[in-house]
Protein backbone atom coordinates (compact mmCIF):
# COMPACT_ATOMS: atom_id res chain seq x y z
CA UNK A 1 0.00 0.00 0.00
CA UNK A 2 1.13 3.40 -0.95
CA UNK A 3 1.16 6.24 2.21
CA UNK A 4 -0.74 8.84 1.63
CA UNK A 5 -3.77 6.62 -0.01
CA UNK A 6 -6.59 5.66 1.38
CA UNK A 7 -7.74 1.98 0.78
CA UNK A 8 -10.69 1.18 -1.21
CA UNK A 9 -12.99 -0.11 1.31
CA UNK A 10 -12.38 2.78 2.99
CA UNK A 11 -13.51 5.23 0.34
CA UNK A 12 -16.78 6.06 1.78
CA UNK A 13 -19.10 8.69 -0.16
CA UNK A 14 -18.40 11.93 1.65
CA UNK A 15 -21.80 13.50 3.16
CA UNK A 16 -22.07 17.77 3.88
CA UNK A 17 -21.35 17.00 7.19
CA UNK A 18 -18.07 15.97 6.69
CA UNK A 19 -17.21 19.72 5.65
CA UNK A 20 -18.36 20.71 8.65
CA UNK A 21 -16.07 22.79 10.89
CA UNK A 22 -13.91 20.91 13.13
CA UNK A 23 -13.09 22.03 16.86
CA UNK A 24 -9.95 23.53 16.50
CA UNK A 25 -6.97 22.26 17.53
CA UNK A 26 -3.82 23.98 19.66
CA UNK A 27 -2.42 25.31 16.89
CA UNK A 28 -5.74 27.39 15.86
CA UNK A 29 -6.36 25.33 12.76
CA UNK A 30 -9.59 23.82 11.02
CA UNK A 31 -9.24 20.24 9.99
CA UNK A 32 -12.17 20.60 7.44
CA UNK A 33 -12.31 22.02 4.12
CA UNK A 34 -14.06 25.02 3.34
CA UNK A 35 -17.25 24.88 0.45
CA UNK A 36 -16.30 26.29 -2.38
CA UNK A 37 -19.54 27.80 -3.07
CA UNK A 38 -20.19 29.39 0.29
CA UNK A 39 -19.78 33.08 0.27
CA UNK A 40 -18.63 33.09 3.92
CA UNK A 41 -15.70 30.93 5.59
CA UNK A 42 -17.67 28.50 7.45
CA UNK A 43 -19.99 31.58 8.15
CA UNK A 44 -17.86 32.65 10.63
CA UNK A 45 -17.30 36.89 11.33
CA UNK A 46 -14.88 37.68 9.45
CA UNK A 47 -14.28 40.77 11.68
CA UNK A 48 -13.98 40.91 15.59
CA UNK A 49 -16.08 43.27 17.10
CA UNK A 50 -14.57 46.24 19.02
CA UNK A 51 -14.33 46.47 22.94
CA UNK A 52 -16.81 49.40 22.47
CA UNK A 53 -19.54 49.40 25.48
CA UNK A 54 -21.15 51.44 28.18
CA UNK A 55 -18.06 53.73 28.89
CA UNK A 56 -17.68 54.46 25.52
CA UNK A 57 -21.62 55.40 25.26
CA UNK A 58 -21.53 58.13 28.27
CA UNK A 59 -18.30 59.27 26.79
CA UNK A 60 -20.00 59.70 23.07
CA UNK A 61 -22.75 61.15 24.76
CA UNK A 62 -20.83 63.60 27.31
CA UNK A 63 -18.51 64.33 25.54
CA UNK A 64 -20.67 65.74 22.24
CA UNK A 65 -22.80 67.67 24.75
CA UNK A 66 -19.76 69.41 26.68
CA UNK A 67 -18.23 70.05 23.50
CA UNK A 68 -21.22 71.83 21.30
CA UNK A 69 -21.82 73.21 24.97
CA UNK A 70 -18.96 75.40 24.53
CA UNK A 71 -19.37 76.06 20.65
CA UNK A 72 -22.94 77.80 21.60
CA UNK A 73 -22.08 79.61 24.58
CA UNK A 74 -19.05 81.38 22.72
CA UNK A 75 -21.31 82.07 19.91
CA UNK A 76 -24.01 83.60 22.16
CA UNK A 77 -21.72 85.32 24.36
CA UNK A 78 -20.68 86.78 20.28
CA UNK A 79 -24.10 87.55 19.26
CA UNK A 80 -26.56 87.70 21.83
CA UNK A 81 -27.65 90.37 24.43
CA UNK A 82 -26.89 91.29 28.08
CA UNK A 83 -29.86 88.55 29.09
CA UNK A 84 -28.34 85.78 27.74
CA UNK A 85 -25.23 85.56 29.90
CA UNK A 86 -26.78 83.47 31.89
CA UNK A 87 -27.16 80.60 29.36
CA UNK A 88 -23.36 81.57 28.47
CA UNK A 89 -22.41 80.98 31.90
CA UNK A 90 -23.95 77.30 32.34
CA UNK A 91 -22.39 76.34 28.67
CA UNK A 92 -19.18 77.20 30.03
CA UNK A 93 -19.78 74.85 33.25
CA UNK A 94 -21.01 72.15 31.50
CA UNK A 95 -18.05 72.12 28.77
CA UNK A 96 -15.43 72.08 31.88
CA UNK A 97 -17.31 69.27 33.59
CA UNK A 98 -17.89 67.19 29.95
CA UNK A 99 -14.17 67.82 29.63
CA UNK A 100 -13.35 66.55 32.97
CA UNK A 101 -15.37 63.64 32.89
CA UNK A 102 -14.33 62.53 28.88
CA UNK A 103 -10.95 61.74 29.52
CA UNK A 104 -11.98 59.81 32.63
CA UNK A 105 -14.79 57.31 30.60
CA UNK A 106 -11.98 57.03 27.56
CA UNK A 107 -8.63 55.82 30.14
CA UNK A 108 -11.77 53.66 32.02
CA UNK A 109 -12.35 51.72 28.55
CA UNK A 110 -8.84 51.01 27.70
CA UNK A 111 -7.50 47.64 28.52
CA UNK A 112 -4.14 49.20 29.88
CA UNK A 113 -5.19 52.53 31.36
CA UNK A 114 -1.31 53.19 32.12
CA UNK A 115 -0.69 54.15 28.77
CA UNK A 116 -3.48 56.93 28.32
CA UNK A 117 -0.28 59.01 28.13
CA UNK A 118 1.16 57.17 24.89
CA UNK A 119 -1.79 58.54 23.05
CA UNK A 120 -0.13 62.30 23.40
CA UNK A 121 3.48 61.29 22.45
CA UNK A 122 2.87 61.28 18.99
CA UNK A 123 0.53 63.70 16.36
CA UNK A 124 -0.55 62.06 13.18
CA UNK A 125 -2.83 64.53 11.53
CA UNK A 126 -4.40 61.91 9.40
CA UNK A 127 -5.48 59.19 12.29
CA UNK A 128 -8.56 60.18 13.92
CA UNK A 129 -7.98 58.65 17.19
CA UNK A 130 -4.65 60.70 17.54
CA UNK A 131 -6.90 63.92 16.12
CA UNK A 132 -9.50 63.48 19.10
CA UNK A 133 -6.70 63.20 21.36
CA UNK A 134 -5.44 66.12 20.81
CA UNK A 135 -8.36 68.05 20.13
CA UNK A 136 -10.28 66.62 23.65
CA UNK A 137 -7.00 67.58 25.69
CA UNK A 138 -6.75 70.74 24.31
CA UNK A 139 -10.65 71.23 24.67
CA UNK A 140 -10.11 70.74 28.39
CA UNK A 141 -7.30 72.87 28.68
CA UNK A 142 -9.34 75.97 27.28
CA UNK A 143 -12.31 75.16 28.97
CA UNK A 144 -10.84 75.08 32.34
CA UNK A 145 -9.62 78.69 31.58
CA UNK A 146 -12.91 80.24 29.95
CA UNK A 147 -14.60 79.05 32.95
CA UNK A 148 -11.57 80.62 35.18
CA UNK A 149 -12.66 83.65 33.04
CA UNK A 150 -16.57 83.25 33.90
CA UNK A 151 -15.54 82.92 37.64
CA UNK A 152 -13.69 86.64 37.42
CA UNK A 153 -16.29 88.20 35.50
CA UNK A 154 -18.77 87.04 38.24
CA UNK A 155 -16.50 88.58 40.92
CA UNK A 156 -16.38 91.43 39.45
CA UNK A 157 -13.80 91.93 36.94
CA UNK A 158 -16.15 92.35 34.36
CA UNK A 159 -13.12 93.72 31.52
CA UNK A 160 -10.91 91.44 32.58
CA UNK A 161 -13.22 88.32 33.10
CA UNK A 162 -15.04 89.44 29.36
CA UNK A 163 -12.00 90.35 27.17
CA UNK A 164 -10.23 86.30 28.83
CA UNK A 165 -13.17 84.26 28.22
CA UNK A 166 -13.38 85.48 24.72
CA UNK A 167 -9.40 85.04 24.14
CA UNK A 168 -9.96 81.24 25.36
CA UNK A 169 -13.53 80.68 24.65
CA UNK A 170 -12.69 80.79 20.61
CA UNK A 171 -10.45 78.33 20.26
CA UNK A 172 -12.18 76.36 23.55
CA UNK A 173 -15.37 76.31 20.54
CA UNK A 174 -12.96 75.48 18.08
CA UNK A 175 -11.68 72.34 19.50
CA UNK A 176 -15.51 71.72 20.71
CA UNK A 177 -16.55 71.26 17.27
CA UNK A 178 -13.64 68.79 16.19
CA UNK A 179 -14.26 66.82 19.56
CA UNK A 180 -18.38 66.74 18.33
CA UNK A 181 -17.29 65.76 15.24
CA UNK A 182 -14.61 62.91 15.25
CA UNK A 183 -16.62 60.64 17.22
CA UNK A 184 -18.41 60.15 14.39
CA UNK A 185 -14.82 60.01 12.03
CA UNK A 186 -13.39 57.95 14.53
CA UNK A 187 -16.20 55.05 13.84
CA UNK A 188 -16.75 55.58 9.92
CA UNK A 189 -13.08 54.94 9.90
CA UNK A 190 -13.28 51.34 10.89
CA UNK A 191 -13.99 47.94 8.84
CA UNK A 192 -17.26 47.58 10.71
CA UNK A 193 -20.10 47.77 8.10
CA UNK A 194 -22.52 49.75 9.65
CA UNK A 195 -20.27 52.39 10.44
CA UNK A 196 -18.03 52.55 7.71
CA UNK A 197 -21.26 52.42 5.43
CA UNK A 198 -21.88 55.52 7.11
CA UNK A 199 -19.53 57.62 5.56
CA UNK A 200 -19.42 60.46 5.53
CA UNK A 201 -22.39 61.51 7.45
CA UNK A 202 -21.92 59.85 10.52
CA UNK A 203 -19.74 62.79 11.75
CA UNK A 204 -22.57 64.96 10.71
CA UNK A 205 -24.98 63.11 13.02
CA UNK A 206 -22.69 62.97 16.09
CA UNK A 207 -22.31 66.90 15.42
CA UNK A 208 -26.05 67.43 15.00
CA UNK A 209 -27.11 65.11 18.28
CA UNK A 210 -24.20 67.09 20.21
CA UNK A 211 -25.85 70.64 19.69
CA UNK A 212 -28.97 68.94 20.28
CA UNK A 213 -28.27 67.69 23.36
CA UNK A 214 -26.45 70.75 24.50
CA UNK A 215 -29.28 72.98 23.26
CA UNK A 216 -31.71 70.60 25.72
CA UNK A 217 -29.43 71.34 28.68
CA UNK A 218 -28.85 74.75 28.42
CA UNK A 219 -32.79 75.00 28.44
CA UNK A 220 -33.49 73.28 31.38
CA UNK A 221 -30.50 75.76 32.72
CA UNK A 222 -32.25 78.77 31.06
CA UNK A 223 -35.64 77.52 32.64
CA UNK A 224 -34.24 76.58 36.14
CA UNK A 225 -32.62 80.51 36.13
CA UNK A 226 -36.14 81.89 35.16
CA UNK A 227 -34.46 83.44 32.03
CA UNK A 228 -36.20 85.72 29.85
CA UNK A 229 -38.68 85.08 27.25
CA UNK A 230 -36.49 86.36 24.46
CA UNK A 231 -33.69 84.15 25.69
CA UNK A 232 -36.00 80.76 25.57
CA UNK A 233 -37.18 81.41 22.62
CA UNK A 234 -33.44 82.11 20.67
CA UNK A 235 -33.13 78.52 22.52
CA UNK A 236 -35.82 77.06 20.66
CA UNK A 237 -35.43 78.09 17.29
CA UNK A 238 -31.37 76.45 17.68
CA UNK A 239 -32.93 73.38 19.15
CA UNK A 240 -35.46 73.37 16.07
CA UNK A 241 -32.70 73.95 13.57
CA UNK A 242 -30.51 70.98 15.28
CA UNK A 243 -33.32 68.90 15.66
CA UNK A 244 -34.22 69.09 12.06
CA UNK A 245 -30.45 68.93 10.44
CA UNK A 246 -29.99 65.81 13.19
CA UNK A 247 -32.95 64.18 11.62
CA UNK A 248 -32.40 64.86 7.78
CA UNK A 249 -28.44 63.24 8.89
CA UNK A 250 -30.34 60.31 10.06
CA UNK A 251 -32.22 59.91 7.22
CA UNK A 252 -29.93 59.74 5.18
CA UNK A 253 -27.85 57.07 6.66
CA UNK A 254 -30.79 54.68 7.23
CA UNK A 255 -31.31 54.89 3.64
CA UNK A 256 -27.02 54.04 3.04
CA UNK A 257 -28.10 50.90 5.04
CA UNK A 258 -30.96 49.98 3.39
CA UNK A 259 -28.89 50.30 -0.04
CA UNK A 260 -26.10 48.31 1.14
CA UNK A 261 -28.32 45.62 2.85
CA UNK A 262 -26.96 46.45 6.73
CA UNK A 263 -29.94 47.23 8.95
CA UNK A 264 -30.25 43.86 10.20
CA UNK A 265 -29.20 44.49 13.14
CA UNK A 266 -31.64 47.44 13.25
CA UNK A 267 -34.21 44.91 12.75
CA UNK A 268 -33.78 42.73 15.60
CA UNK A 269 -35.17 43.45 19.11
CA UNK A 270 -34.27 45.12 21.51
CA UNK A 271 -32.14 47.04 19.00
CA UNK A 272 -35.08 47.95 16.57
CA UNK A 273 -37.63 49.16 19.31
CA UNK A 274 -34.46 51.67 20.94
CA UNK A 275 -33.81 53.04 17.60
CA UNK A 276 -37.48 53.45 16.57
CA UNK A 277 -38.82 54.60 19.33
CA UNK A 278 -36.04 56.29 21.82
CA UNK A 279 -33.39 57.29 19.05
CA UNK A 280 -35.48 58.56 16.47
CA UNK A 281 -39.15 58.92 17.60
CA UNK A 282 -38.45 60.19 21.83
CA UNK A 283 -35.21 61.81 20.93
CA UNK A 284 -35.90 63.72 17.31
CA UNK A 285 -39.38 63.62 16.13
CA UNK A 286 -40.82 64.27 19.25
CA UNK A 287 -39.34 67.28 19.97
CA UNK A 288 -39.35 68.54 17.06
CA UNK A 289 -42.73 68.86 16.35
CA UNK A 290 -42.99 70.30 19.99
CA UNK A 291 -40.90 73.08 18.90
CA UNK A 292 -42.18 74.12 15.55
CA UNK A 293 -45.63 73.73 17.41
CA UNK A 294 -44.41 76.71 19.34
CA UNK A 295 -42.88 78.25 17.01
CA UNK A 296 -45.84 78.35 14.72
CA UNK A 297 -48.31 79.36 17.58
CA UNK A 298 -45.95 82.28 18.83
CA UNK A 299 -47.25 80.53 22.06
CA UNK A 300 -44.70 79.77 24.74
CA UNK A 301 -45.70 76.70 27.10
CA UNK A 302 -42.29 76.10 29.66
CA UNK A 303 -43.70 72.86 30.50
CA UNK A 304 -43.70 71.57 26.86
CA UNK A 305 -39.87 73.28 26.44
CA UNK A 306 -38.99 71.41 29.38
CA UNK A 307 -40.39 67.70 28.61
CA UNK A 308 -38.70 68.35 24.88
CA UNK A 309 -35.30 69.38 26.62
CA UNK A 310 -35.67 66.01 28.52
CA UNK A 311 -36.67 63.85 25.33
CA UNK A 312 -33.96 65.16 23.39
CA UNK A 313 -31.49 64.01 26.03
CA UNK A 314 -32.95 61.10 27.09
CA UNK A 315 -33.10 60.04 22.62
CA UNK A 316 -29.15 61.42 22.25
CA UNK A 317 -28.21 58.95 25.05
CA UNK A 318 -30.23 55.96 23.23
CA UNK A 319 -28.93 56.99 19.69
CA UNK A 320 -25.14 56.46 20.92
CA UNK A 321 -26.19 52.81 22.46
CA UNK A 322 -27.65 52.14 18.99
CA UNK A 323 -24.90 52.96 17.08
CA UNK A 324 -22.35 51.32 19.46
CA UNK A 325 -24.08 47.77 19.96
CA UNK A 326 -25.55 47.55 16.33
CA UNK A 327 -22.32 48.40 15.01
CA UNK A 328 -20.36 45.24 17.01
CA UNK A 329 -23.63 43.42 15.47
CA UNK A 330 -22.84 44.34 12.37
CA UNK A 331 -19.08 42.78 12.78
CA UNK A 332 -20.64 39.57 14.10
CA UNK A 333 -22.57 39.22 10.95
CA UNK A 334 -20.18 37.78 8.06
CA UNK A 335 -23.20 38.35 5.89
CA UNK A 336 -23.00 42.49 6.24
CA UNK A 337 -19.47 42.63 5.78
CA UNK A 338 -19.43 40.27 2.30
CA UNK A 339 -22.50 42.70 1.55
CA UNK A 340 -20.36 46.15 1.92
CA UNK A 341 -16.94 44.57 0.87
CA UNK A 342 -17.93 43.13 -2.95
CA UNK A 343 -18.07 44.82 -5.75
CA UNK A 344 -21.87 46.44 -6.47
CA UNK A 345 -23.07 45.83 -10.26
Amino acid sequence: MITGQTPPHERLEKTPADFEPAAPHGNGRYLAEAHPESETYYGLPALKPTHYGWPIIIYFFVGGLASAAQFIATVIDLIGHAQDRGVVRAGRYLAFLGSLASPALLIADLHTPQRWYNMLRIFRSTSPMSLGAWALSLFGTLSGLTLLAQIIQDLGGQFTGRWMSRLFGLPAAVMGGIVSLYTGTLLAATSVPLWAAAFPFLSSLFAASATSTATASLTLAAEASNASPATRLRLRRFAFLAGATELLFALLIKRRWEEEGLDAPLREEPISSAYRYGALGLGIITPLFIHLLGLVSGRESRKLAVWAAMATLVGGFILRAVLVFAGNESARRPQDYFNFTQAKD
